[in-house]
Order: structure tokens, then C-alpha cells, then sequence
């Protein structure tokens, strides 16, 4: 599904317009395999087909033409259709960057489960105030997930270079140990807030659809909501933070190698 609206300040029209012609162009890809030498097929018969030889000629190219032309065009489909999700990739991330907010949240349907899916739909029908809450606790959950596959990774990677540094056994080495403890610490206190913030948001999410069920509304999820909301903002940028510090001091690092 395509979104037509800018619902994320990330999400530029031009990238709406290149995601059009994306999926305009897996679609009319085949089509134009099979019509356009169909078409001509039926023109050169219309033209030459009196004569019952050179009819069957056309008519026998002119099958070739259009199946060679069909696989092309679904060739180029696939190519498109490819395309297009590497760009919704791109631009998940580019959202996922800053933080899932509920106007984005039809971005990231794909990693929702069915049933939050449906009771998403539901709401949104039925009482969009509740739904805007459920999408609250929907992209607190979203953020906090990514960032906390994003610590996971982070952390395997300061793990290895402090392995490394263990390894050379140096006065400066054993500084830069010193300083890739204190990022890890940092990562670690971020990996547990982040799971935190999944099973405040988990917490959230059952209560508004134990509220929808029951046919509630928002009285005791307003509260909860600003909580979580207030704990989970901060979460990407303090990941950033650590991670830009790690790549300074790796550049640092190789500057000190280089100068060795």
C-alpha cells in the first residue's frame, strides 16, 4: 500500500512521487509486454492477412513476440517491485532514525501482528481518539524494538574492538579499555530501558484493547501513554550519542596507529 499523505516531516513529495512512478511502473510494465505486440500482431493480420501464408507468419512471430515481450515486461516488474521496497526501506529508516511517531505508524503496518492490525482498523472506525492512543503505544513499541536490535548490535561490535584492545596489551590500549566500558555501560542502560519501554508499551497496548473490547475510552490510558512517551523520546538520540562517541574514538585510534 502506498501512503499519499506526508505524515513524517522525514518524508519529502518527491520521495511520494518516486514511489508512485515505482509502482506505476511495475504495473504497466507487463501490460505493455503483452499489448503492444499483441496490438501489432493484429494490425499486420488486419493488413496482410488475406493471403492465408503470410497470416500464419504473422500470427506465429507475433505469439513469439508477445510471450518474449510478456517475460520482459514481468522482468521489469520484479526489477521495479525490488526497487520500490529497497526505497520503503530506506525511508523506514530515515523515520526509524528519530523515533516512530503514531502519524507514521501506517509505515511500519509490516511489522505489526495481525491482531494489532485489525484492532488498529477497528479503532480508527470506530473511535479515533482511542486509535490515536493505540498508535501511541504501537510506535513506542516499534521504537523501542529497533533500538533495542540497534544496542544489541552496538554492543557486539564494542565487545569485539575491546577484545582487541585486550589482545595488544599497551598502556594506550588499556585506556581505550577503560572508555569502551563506560560505552558499554551506556548501551547496557539503554538495552534495558529500551526492553522497558517494550513491555510498558506491550502493558499499554492490551489496555486499550481490553478498553475497545468492553467498548471503553481513553480515561486510564491518557496518563500511562504520557509516562511512557516521556521515557522512550530520549532513547534513539542517547543511542546515537554513544555510537558517535565510538566512532570518534575509533578515528581517533587509527590516527594513533598511523602515527605508530
Amino acid at each position: 500500500m502506498l501512503i499519499d499523505t506526508l505524515a513524517s516531516p522525514d518524508i519529502t513529495k518527491r520521495d511520494l512521487v518516486r514511489g508512485r512512478r515505482l509502482l506505476t511502473a511495475a504495473i504497466v510494465s507487463p501490460v505493455a509486454g503483452l499489448s503492444v505486440p499483441l496490438v501489432l500482431t493484429l494490425v499486420l493480420t488486419f493488413l496482410f492477412g488475406a493471403n492465408p501464408p503470410a497470416a500464419i507468419t504473422i500470427f506465429f512471430f507475433g505469439m513469439i513476440g508477445t510471450a518474449l515481450t510478456t517475460l520482459i515486461g514481468l522482468f521489469f516488474t520484479a526489477f521495479f517491485l525490488v526497487k520500490r521496497s529497497k526505497w520503503r526501506r530506506d525511508l523506514r529508516e530515515r523515520i526509524a532514525a528519530r523515533g516512530i511517531t503514531s502519524r507514521e505508524i501506517d509505515w511500519f503496518r509490516a511489522e505489526l501482528q495481525p491482531k494489532e492490525k485489525k484492532t488498529l482498523d477497528g479503532l480508527r472506525r470506530s473511535d479515533e481518539l482511542l486509535a490515536d492512543s493505540y498508535a501511541d503505544y504501537l510506535a513506542s513499541k516499534l521504537t523501542a524494538a529497533r533500538i533495542t536490535r540497534s544496542a544489541r548490535r552496538e554492543l557486539s561490535l564494542m565487545r569485539r574492538r575491546e577484545q582487541k584492545l585486550r589482545q595488544l596489551g599497551t598502556e594506550s590500549a588499556q585506556d581505550l579499555r577503560s572508555e569502551i566500558e563506560e560505552d558499554i555501560s551506556k548501551i547496557l542502560d539503554i538495552q534495558a530501558r529500551s526492553k522497558d519501554a517494550i513491555a510498558e508499551a506491550q502493558t499499554g497496548i492490551e489496555r486499550v484493547e481490553a478498553a475497545f473490547a468492553r467498548g471503553g475510552t481513553l480515561a486510564d490510558s491518557d496518563i500511562a501513554l504520557k509516562k511512557l512517551s516521556a521515557r522512550t523520546a530520549d532513547l534513539p538520540h542517547a543511542l546515537e550519542k554513544a555510537r558517535l562517541t565510538d566512532e570518534i574514538r575509533r578515528e581517533l585510534e587509527n590516527g594513533d596507529d598511523g602515527e605508530g
